[in-house]
């Protein structure tokens, strides 16, 4: 895997990711530039590869931990998880994201609005480039 983990620019910042993940990620942020500027002036990361446990899980391997998920801020400030609100800017992006296969973790069980990750429709399709 280590092989096609890499550092690269996707515009406004460096994120560090599977090079499908990070090309894919590059993008979609072209997207949310062109449509929504204030937004994307606005957006940081909080990371996309780390490797570790889905909080709260003793087996379930995080997406983080391949560099298929990044965790976004906007204006320096990381969505609260868990507290069922969101911040505006990620709503306005979310739809964008979802058209190049993305998810958003506003939906889960816990909400975790910061968090996009990797279709596994993306994921099966990228299986296959990196053999």
């Amino acid at each position: 895997m280590r092989r096609h983990v890499v550092t690269q620019s996707v515009g406004r910042f460096n994120v560090t990711g599977l090079r499908p993940a990070v090309e894919s990620l590059r993008t979609a942020l072209a997207h949310v530039q062109r449509e929504q500027p204030a937004v994307y002036a606005a957006l940081g990361t909080a990371g996309m590869l780390c490797c570790r446990l889905v909080r709260g899980s003793a087996t379930a391997v995080s997406n983080h931990s391949w560099g298929t998920a990044i965790d976004f801020t906007l204006n320096g400030v990381l969505d609260r998880r868990g507290d069922g609100q969101v911040q505006v800017g990620l709503t306005l992006i979310a739809s964008i994201m979802n058209q190049y296969g993305w998810y958003w973790g506003a939906a889960f069980r816990t909400e975790d609005a910061m968090h996009f990750e990797a279709s596994r429709s993306l994921i099966a399709q990228w299986a296959t480039q990196l053999r």
